[in-house]
């Protein structure tokens, strides 16, 4: 059933009544440039053809009432609700949603009904498209007049206090997509824009057998490296005479021409505490979290995360100009090299997703990569249309699926 219907359906099913609206908030996949929002430096994603839709209505009550089709149990969550004091993994999104706008809501609550049919865990931003998706719909249904920027940040701010320190490419592009096109993200200082996708160009994406959670060990290894890059930029500030305010990304230094040059002057390990004193800077800004705590003794491998996010970044703007140029040769390459960086300094990958980049790129994919965070979840491959069946089969030979086209579609919309 698609899901604006099953969520419709649900809404009347538990609540005896019709929703008010419905919401749609797509998915995404992103082409290249991993690991990069988060240090201020570009992405190039789109939103894919599948979706988490929210039909919603209010409440007398001042909570939010929640079902969905895909998690259980239900939720209902006082309006002062946080996502520490949630025990189920998936409240802890709709915690998170509730919190940044709570000042807002002056006591309303709503009741939802949640259907899906983005994969769980998978690294095609479920977890983003339910936040985006409930807090349109909490927005619609009270009226508070939230700008789409304004949604797409209290998104991201919403997603880091789930647990996981990301950056704002989820949120942006599933707010801000268009049909057809890939959404090239910069942050400093943030723009868009749109590259029309070639007509006869055509993406497949694949499981690689394994979740890509957000909790737990993989939260902890997402937010080492968040850490460590932090450290990479102060040193690489430090070594530059540069001075960086707020928190230090790798994006504030990455335009000085010297910088690439002097990545591997830096430590392999360092930890935070021992960055610190050697920069002549404060602590907290290294290892700040919105959600938990980071140990400042842990020592981490800044030089080969620095390695790979200053690539990317390169290899961002060359995917760029292969797409305007209708290079698919070119493009194909750069993916590859992506991957190849996130397995090897990035150390993000896993056996299965290096299994599965290389049995679609044998299959006929001009290129192929993980996507996502990685640690597990999906890889996205490009061909020329037509190939998409062999690079399906060759997927799920290799994993067991599944295995799918996506289509570059449209962001989140009131229905």
């Amino acid at each position: 059933m698609d899901p604006v219907d099953a969520a419709r359906h649900t809404f009347r099913s538990n609540f005896h009544t019709e929703p008010t609206l419905l919401v749609r908030a797509p998915g995404r996949v992103n082409l290249i440039g991993e690991h990069t929002d988060y240090n201020g430096l570009p992405v190039l994603p789109f939103a894919i053809d599948r979706a988490t839709a929210v039909a919603a209505g209010p409440s007398i009550a001042p909570a939010l009432e929640a079902v969905s089709t895909t998690f259980a149990p239900p939720a209902t969550l006082p309006l002062d609700a946080t996502p520490a004091t949630v025990p189920e993994p998936w409240h802890r999104y709709l915690a998170a949603a509730i919190a940044v706008i709570r000042d807002r809501l002056d006591g309303r609550g709503a009741r939802l009904a949640i259907a899906s049919h983005i994969p769980p865990a998978s690294g095609l931003s479920s977890s983003s498209a339910l936040t985006v998706g409930v807090l349109l719909a909490l927005d619609t249904l009270h009226t508070l007049r939230l700008a789409p920027d304004e949604l797409a940040e209290l998104a991201a701010r919403a997603e880091r206090l789930a647990g996981a320190e990301t950056g704002g490419m989820d949120q942006r592009v599933i707010v801000f997509a268009r049909p057809g096109a890939l959404l090239r993200i910069d942050f400093l200082p943030p723009a868009m824009r749109p590259l029309p996708l070639p007509a006869e160009w055509a993406l497949v994406v694949a499981s690689s057998g394994s979740p890509a959670p957000k909790g737990g060990a993989a939260r902890n290894a997402y937010n080492q490296r968040v850490v460590a890059t932090r450290i990479a930029a102060v040193l690489l500030a430090d070594m530059l005479g540069a001075q960086l305010e707020g928190t230090p990304l790798l994006g504030n230094v990455a335009a000085i021409d010297a910088a690439p040059l002097l990545v591997d002057e830096l430590p392999a390990r360092i930890s935070a505490r021992k960055a610190a004193a050697m920069a002549g800077v404060p602590l907290q800004p290294l290892v700040a979290l919105s959600a938990g705590t980071f140990d400042p003794d842990a020592p981490l491998p800044i030089r080969q995360y620095a390695r790979h996010v200053l690539t990317e970044a390169e290899r961002v703007d060359l995917a760029c100009a292969a797409v305007e140029a209708n290079d698919l040769a070119a493009l194909g390459e750069l993916m590859l090299a992506s991957h190849t960086s996130l397995r090897d300094d990035y150390r993000c990958s896993t056996p299965a997703l290096d299994t599965l980049v290389h049995a679609m790129t044998r299959a006929g994919a001009a290129g192929a990569r993980l996507t996502g965070a990685g640690f597990g979840g999906f890889a996205i491959a490009i061909t020329q249309h037509g190939s998409e069946h062999a690079i399906i089969e060759a997927a799920l030979r290799a994993t067991g699926g599944p295995a799918f086209p996506v289509i570059p579609s449209q962001g989140a919309a009131v229905l």
